[in-house]
């Protein structure tokens, strides 16, 4: 009885439950480390087979790009033969083709083969040479394999990159030699009610403010914070690698937008990745005013503007050309003026003389050209008729010294003096160019290597045949202002162009009521506007007076379509270019859609 109620026995057997439970949870625990540790590897086996077809796809496109650069200018007849070559090494007949011998990339990380096939033309245009191809990547890591299909489009750049933007500023020094960069590259200020319409690039940074300037540096109007607006109903993109800010002190003008430190308790940082703040709070049912911000940064080929001179300046010892000197830059004191006119319909026009240059009316040249360079001469267009002019230059013009387009000296306010005129045909100017007192119809690309000013004018473009309007180009080396035009309108005066200027572009649209359907784009972009009416006397309805300026209440409850600057991207300047485009050479590639397999 002693022995069965004994405990010694019960202890033993409750120690070897213990071990048998301990020895089973141990070795439960280590097959599901094991299991998880074999888990954890086939699962990072698998990111890097993911990680290492991507660089397949991403080593096929640069070295497309790459190679594609020395074709750009071949005949389109060479272009075929001379790309087959290069790829050469990668191309299969299909899908389902081995990969070719040479086809291993090499890669520490384990095996990765590339092809590429499916490649077509997409146009058959034979001078067009965009065509689509698809690239295949596989890549095998430890016995795992992913495939990743990626198609993309080979195609000539065919207008520079900076047209696909309604409004950016950039640093035109990269990339370029003896050409230096400024601290405030790339900022972008956008003051008052500006409305936009399509993408930004902003490359340093971009303040904005809810009022905008007028007169002098310390007028401020109250407004409202800027709109960008997407395409239908959708936000816009920002590109802003650099920093958001909102001024809220009324700084003296001129200092702010020469600033390059936005530290100060003057101006206000703002999340990029929470926007809003910085833009106007105005809601309407179908629209984004607010854009989404992304941080990369695209590049942009540099435009040479000075190199384009070349194009269009000749004398009458150019050997490639039957050229007419012209001895007298006053074409209208001609008597035979009617006759001459004609013949220069067919004729390469040389103007050697050191005289200012005058053309009033109508006249159609096949090319221009006046002496080099002069500072102190000036090319006056001109048309004092009241019926519309046409200025024509067939294949261009080069005009060496300060040109005015118009009449500075009619009441700046009485558009109906304006002179009228239909330009069409590539021009470089180098010196200044002025269009004030002019309502002007372009199909034209201009090259400016001094100052534009463009104001009280009205800018349209010419109707072709197929009644598309055509448009304005303009590339400038140095500033370019946009002001005054149509000061006190209710509707605004359409100006169709884009603008692109390697130093400072200042746009106002306070007083002003102007609509640029197209874009601008510049080394430093400046904006200021108001919304709603602007009047030389106070009104009913609690307007508020600035000066002479009176400018209509409640700015925020406004809607950005009655801003009186907008900026809205125009396609169809990428789809209908003016002659004269500067040429890109570039080939660029374009991924259309990728697939992991």
């Amino acid at each position: 009885m002693k022995r069965i109620l004994s405990e010694k026995g019960n202890t033993l057997i409750v120690v070897l439950l213990m071990i048998v439970i301990f020895t089973v949870g141990g070795l439960s625990l280590m097959s599901t480390t094991f299991n998880g540790i074999k888990k954890t590897d086939a699962r990072e086996t698998q990111i890097q087979s993911m990680e290492l077809a991507e660089k397949g796809i991403d080593y096929l496109s640069a070295f497309l790009e790459t190679k594609a650069q020395s074709l750009a200018g071949l005949p389109a007849e060479d272009f075929e033969e001379e790309l087959a070559a290069v790829l050469s090494q990668y191309e299969v007949s299909g899908a389902d083709a081995d990969f070719p011998s040479g086809s291993n990339l090499p890669s520490d990380e384990g095996v990765l083969k590339v092809k590429i096939y499916d490649r077509q033309k997409t146009s058959s245009d034979p001078e067009d040479l965009t065509q689509t191809m698809t690239l295949h990547s596989e890549a095998t890591v430890d016995g795992k394999q992913k495939t990743l299909i990626s198609t993309i489009k080979l195609g000539a750049k065919q207008v520079p990159e900076a047209l696909n933007y309604a409004v950016g500023a950039y640093n035109p020094c990269k990339g370029v030699e003896n050409c230096h960069s400024r601290s405030d590259d790339g900022n972008m200020f956008l003051h008052g009610g500006v409305a936009i319409k399509g993408d930004l690039y902003v490359e340093n940074n971009l303040i904005t403010k809810d009022k905008g300037i007028i007169g002098t540096d310390t007028r401020w109007v109250s407004s409202d914070l800027p709109s960008v607006e997407g395409e239908n109903g959708k936000p816009a993109r920002l590109i802003l690698p650099g920093n958001l800010y909102k001024l809220t002190s009324d700084r003296n003008y001129s200092n702010h937008i020469k600033e390059t430190d936005f530290s100060s308790s003057r101006y206000q940082s703002i999340n990029k990745d929470n926007a809003s703040s910085a833009f106007t709070s105005y809601h309407d049912v179908g629209k984004e005013y607010v854009p989404i911000v992304e941080t990369r940064s695209p590049s942009f080929a540099p435009i040479d503007i000075s190199g384009q001179k070349d194009e269009y300046f000749f004398t009458n010892n150019t050997s490639a050309l039957t050229v007419k000197t012209v001895h007298d830059g006053n074409f209208n004191d001609n008597p035979n003026k009617d006759n001459i006119k004609r013949r220069y319909d067919t004729e390469n026009v040389y103007v050697d003389t050191t005289n200012n240059i005058k053309m009033d009316g109508s006249f159609i040249f096949n090319r221009l050209s006046t002496r080099d360079y002069d500072k102190d001469r000036t090319v006056t267009i001109t048309n004092r008729n009241d019926q519309w002019a046409n200025l024509t230059f067939k294949e261009g013009a080069y005009l060496g010294g300060n040109v005015t387009i118009g009449n500075p000296s009619v009441n700046h306010y009485d558009k109906d003096r304006y002179d009228k005129f239909e330009i069409d045909g590539p021009i470089f100017v180098d010196g200044d160019l002025t269009i004030w007192g002019a309502n002007v119809k372009f199909n034209s690309t201009i090259y400016v290597t001094g100052k534009t000013t463009i104001r009280f004018s009205r800018i349209q473009g010419i109707r072709d045949l197929n009644n598309i309007e055509r448009s304005l180009v303009l590339f400038g080396k140095d500033d370019i202002l946009i002001a005054n035009n149509n000061v006190y309108g209710d509707t605004p005066n359409i100006i169709r162009g884009f603008f692109y200027s390697e130093d400072l572009m200042e746009i106002y649209g306070v007083g002003s009521n102007v609509e640029i359907q197209g874009g601008v784009f510049g080394r430093k972009i400046v904006l200021n506007a108001t919304r709603g009416r602007v009047t030389v006397s106070s009104g009913d309805d609690d307007e508020r007076g600035n000066g002479s300026y009176y400018f209509q209440s409640n700015q925020t409850q406004i809607s950005p379509d009655k801003s009186r600057l907008r900026i809205i991207y125009n396609p169809e300047l990428i789809k209908n270019p003016p002659e004269g485009l500067p040429t890109v050479k570039d080939l660029s590639v374009t991924k259309l859609n990728r697939n992991m397999q």
